[in-house]
């Protein structure tokens, strides 16, 4: 905006910010619930989780299958959403939670067998859309008394913030006028039975300290002015918490989720998850085309592995014991027991692509995909010749 000297805030600004200060609603959905079906078991499943001696898968539809007998047999769930489930995640052998699109978050206090809503997504989008527009709100009021207070050699950059908080109010307020849209939700972790957190698309975070009896809106506190979709959340033995994201983005924070600091990898494609080694604590970001980068330092500084898969990488699973197994599209495997210094891909039957891995209480590994849940194949003896070199990850 182009002020002279001495003029006054216009009146075409004026009335912008009348019209930002008015009231608005929106209106939130109800969900439904996951169709019963005896072909649940084959369906698209996109993670999976160990809930003491049960299995827990989630995928497609709402569907949640959970399995007493190590994966032999699968019994489908009642479930109070028929929206895609992303993430499950146990902190004990009966608490755990799964999210998916729609903001949706449901939780199992007896190892999954049972399932209740406890975030609908939808209502509370609407509620933070409310808050959001609440809160340009106040830094418009604010903005527009200092405008006025302010010495005339301070006016014109106010008038321009002043001019942008109107225009951001405005979009917020556009929003509550428009079909509640609520980001889906792509994974969650639990530091303990009470803190956790849920991540997702457009920059969406949520935390919880009262084991999800209700989820806050922490999107604001990162530092995120793209709104890059949050793919992935994990936290460390010191405290830390780690989001991957894109653009070769991972976010951390060492205030228990308060702030977050934008680390840059060196990488420029998108990151779909992020692990910590229990044991060593080095942290590892995975995503596209085999793309793995080391972190050994917090953070600080990130280095390329060759991962030795072709495929992007989709899910992760880092062990008591240190070991590292990634999965991903084409029935991909790869696992490392050096803390990510060498991979060895691990050959399996299917191409079938594959999301997430959960140890069995055999020692074996069962992973979730498309065509539902398998037992993962460790042996690297059959076809496990040269892989393609890791190009992406070694740029």
């Amino acid at each position: 905006m182009i002020r002279q000297p001495g003029s006054q805030l216009t009146g075409a600004l004026l009335y912008t910010i009348a019209l930002c200060l008015l009231p608005s609603m929106a209106w939130p959905a109800k969900p439904d619930y996951a169709l019963q079906t005896h072909k649940a078991a084959t369906s698209m499943m996109l993670d999976i989780a160990t809930a003491g001696n049960h299995l827990v898968a989630v995928g497609e539809r709402g569907h949640i299958l959970y399995s007493r007998d190590n994966g032999e047999t699968w019994v489908q769930a009642e479930v109070p959403t028929s929206v895609m489930l992303t993430r499950v995640f146990f902190i004990s052998p009966e608490l755990g939670w799964a999210v998916g699109h729609d903001g949706d978050v449901l939780v199992s206090r007896n190892g999954g067998v049972n399932w209740e809503m406890q975030r609908d997504g939808v209502s509370a989008q609407a509620q933070i859309n409310e808050e959001r527009a609440g809160r340009a709100k106040v830094q418009l009021e604010q903005l527009y008394e200092q405008v006025k207070n302010a010495p005339e050699e301070d006016k014109a950059a106010l008038e321009q913030a002043l001019g942008d908080a109107a225009a951001a109010l405005e979009r917020a307020r556009d929003t509550l006028d428009e079909p509640v849209f609520a980001p889906p939700l792509m994974d969650v972790w639990f530091a303990n039975e009470e803190q956790g957190w849920a991540s997702g698309a457009y920059g969406t975070l949520l935390h919880t300290s009262n084991s999800g009896g209700h989820w806050d809106d922490w999107s604001h506190k990162v530092n995120n002015p793209e709104e890059l979709h949050l793919n992935g959340v994990a936290g460390a033995p010191d405290g830390s918490l780690y989001l991957a994201s894109e653009w070769g983005t991972v976010f951390r924070s060492r205030s228990n989720g308060e702030s977050w600091q934008a680390l840059e990898t060196g990488y420029e494609g998108s990151f779909f998850g992020v692990l910590v080694n229990p044991v060593s604590g080095s942290v590892f970001a995975y995503g596209l085309r085999g793309t793995v980068y080391r972190s050994r330092d917090g953070g600080e500084t990130w280095e390329p592995l060759q991962s030795r898969a072709p495929a992007s990488l989709l899910g992760g699973l880092s062990t008591d014991n240190g070991t590292l197994i990634l999965v991903g599209q084409g029935g991909m495997a790869t696992i490392s027991q050096d803390d990510g210094d060498t991979f060895t891909l691990l050959p399996q039957p299917s191409r079938a692509g594959i999301h997430g891995i959960a140890p069995m209480r055999d020692g074996g590994y069962m992973v979730a995909g498309d065509g539902g849940s398998r037992v993962l194949v460790t042996s690297t003896a059959a076809g496990s010749g040269p892989a393609p070199a890791n190009r992406e990850a070694a740029q």
